[in-house]
């Protein structure tokens, strides 16, 4: 199981927190890349929640090779928050009483009087706001009397405070990636006729492959001057009982397909799945993705006879007939660059449209 499960139902969102959201029409898109948290409050009460919050937020990445950590974390002040930060896509304010003054801008969506129930509340309760300095933004809060009362009330509500701010990212993630869907749109009803369940490829992606119902999709970019690529897998095969839905099974159904699919640069070489102990171990668990049972597998793939691995997110769902399985993948390709967190998040978001 993943160490933070950020479901794509809203469990800890539906029972602590409240959300405003305010017009976005005349506001500037939100800056800041998947998986950034900017962190907002007094500067003495960073100091003093700093081992608290390393803790909460800077864990490594359950996929990661390395420290890649789970978030990475920007540290602002109120003074220079407007001038630097306001447009960051992800903002976790910490509210103490003596700061509330101090943070006209930032408490806008909640009068006096839930300010003041917040902070005097024993209990934790996260709220938040969207779009309100820029599109595609949420801001988390977390209110308190003092420095001491927002720790108590942070070891409370991190696990679901990590589950909301995942979660909160993913669906601001969709929906800019499909402000603007017209390169591709053909694509959904073409594999939801052809398959049982469509899903929105965002318009960077080109297709690669066609036949046989599956579906590969290719994005190549560069990041700090080095190559990415990102691809997209979509196929279905037979359905007959919940052992398929077995890591082991699912395994060897991604190997026999991927040895024909995704071959390597050298003739003989192709695709594998890795279980090697120099990878982080595979996580799987069992979600519902829009109204449909599904595992989820996360896991490295390999090429065969060559030196090239990355990460992979692997979703397989039982099709509305119930007689097939359809399998939805994204895997990561950087040779040269060793944090691939975020483009996970980026195929994790795109999965949400799968329906």
């Amino acid at each position: 199981m993943l160490k933070r499960s950020y479901n794509f139902l809203f469990i800890a969102i539906v029972a602590l927190m409240a959300s405003c959201t305010k017009s976005s029409s005349n506001l500037p898109l939100a800056n800041g890349k998947l998986g950034s948290l900017v962190l907002v409050s007094e500067p003495k009460i960073q100091s003093d929640l700093k081992a608290l919050l390393d803790s909460s937020f800077l864990l490594p990445s359950d996929n990661a090779t390395g420290s890649e950590p789970f978030l990475e974390i920007l540290h602002s002040g109120l003074v220079d928050f407007e001038s630097q930060y306001a447009l960051q896509k992800t903002i976790f304010v910490l509210v103490d009483k003596a700061s509330v003054s101090e943070m006209d801008a930032l408490l806008e969506p909640f009068s006096d009087e839930t300010i003041q129930n917040l902070i005097d509340n024993p209990e934790p309760k996260i709220m938040s706001a969207r779009n309100l300095f820029a599109q595609y933004q949420h801001i988390v809060y977390l209110f308190g009397k003092d420095a001491n009362d927002l720790k108590n009330k942070l070891r409370k509500c991190k696990d679901q405070l990590n589950s909301s701010l995942m979660s909160y990212e993913l669906s601001d993630q969709k929906e800019k990636l499909y402000k603007d869907t017209s390169a591709n749109d053909q694509y959904y009803k073409m594999i939801k006729d052809e398959l049982g369940l469509g899903v929105e490829i965002p318009a960077m992606f080109t297709l690669k492959y066609h036949s046989n119902k599956t579906y590969w999709f290719e994005y190549t970019t560069t990041e700090d001057n080095s190559p990415k690529t990102l691809n997209l897998v979509m196929h279905t095969y037979p359905y007959q009982d919940k052992v398929e839905l077995s890591y082991e099974s699912i395994r060897s159904a991604r190997d026999t397909v991927f040895k024909y699919l995704i071959k390597g640069e050298l003739p003989g070489t192709y695709m594998g799945t890795t279980e090697s102990s120099y990878y982080p171990k595979v996580n799987a668990e069992n979600i519902v993705l829009n109204g449909n049972y599904c595992t989820k597998v996360k896991g490295w793939w390999t090429v065969r006879g060559l030196s090239q691995a990355g990460p992979y997110v692997r979703y397989v769902i039982v099709a509305p007939d119930k007689k097939n399985l359809i399998a939805f993948e994204g895997f990561v390709y950087k040779p040269n660059l060793n944090f691939k967190e975020r483009d996970l998040r980026l195929i994790e978001a795109i999965a949400l449209s799968i329906k």
